[in-house]
């Protein structure tokens, strides 16, 4: 199963991690398994990993980002843009 990394500047770190449940739920059709990450040096960067069983699916997913993948990364405080990477 494909993983991958998405990175993003937030607006506040606090307030993105209590957030993750919202984006966990908003992902879960397409991605499994989030992990938080936050940077080490204090700034506002963070990023998560996911497993991906479809990842047609996924990019699907994000190119229509749905209005409940929308709210819930406004409300988590995302800044566009969000980089994305994968394993390989």
């Amino acid at each position: 199963m494909p993983k991958i990394i998405v990175t993003a500047e937030v607006k506040d770190v606090d307030a993105w991690l209590k957030f993750k449940v919202d984006m966990t739920a908003a992902l879960s059709a397409v991605a499994s398994d989030g992990s938080s990450y936050v940077a080490m040096d204090g700034s506002n960067h963070v990023a998560s990993t996911w497993d991906v069983p479809d990842m047609e699916a996924f990019q699907a997913a994000q190119r229509s980002f749905s209005p409940d993948l929308a709210a819930a990364a406004e409300r988590a405080g995302m800044i566009p843009p969000v980089m994305m990477y994968i394993k390989k």
